[in-house]
């Protein structure tokens, strides 16, 4: 088992397909019923920092690259950019149903990535 605090995910960088940068981590979900990280909140970069729209990650489908210390996702730029995104109030509030509509949009009821 390798364990790491909850802390130092904060700030890492999610890459995507190719190894390009999609944003970094702000922010973990829990899901209550089984003690697992659900999502990952990732700030998409922006022209000043970070852009301030954050776009919840399925944890599903994100995987630790040790040597590279980043979370990487088989996700292209496009897809990302495209997935559902939100401001810190809207993530706060459950009735945007932002999780059901990632996994939806992300399709990760079907991904299999070891953790």
């Amino acid at each position: 088992m390798s364990l790491t605090k909850s802390s130092d995910i904060l700030g890492m960088d999610l890459t995507g397909e190719g190894g390009g940068k999609l944003g970094t981590v702000r922010e973990t979900f829990i899901d209550l019923a089984s003690g697992q990280i659900g999502y990952v909140i990732v700030e998409a970069p922006g022209l000043l920092g970070g852009s301030g729209k954050y776009h919840p990650v399925p944890w599903a489908l994100v995987r630790f690259d040790p040597v590279a210390k980043t979370f990487q996702a088989d996700i292209s730029k496009e897809q990302f950019k495209g997935s559902p995104s939100y401001d810190r109030t809207q993530l706060a509030n459950r009735d945007y149903a932002w999780d059901e509509l990632s996994e939806r949009y992300f399709n990760a009821a079907n991904a299999d990535v070891d953790h």
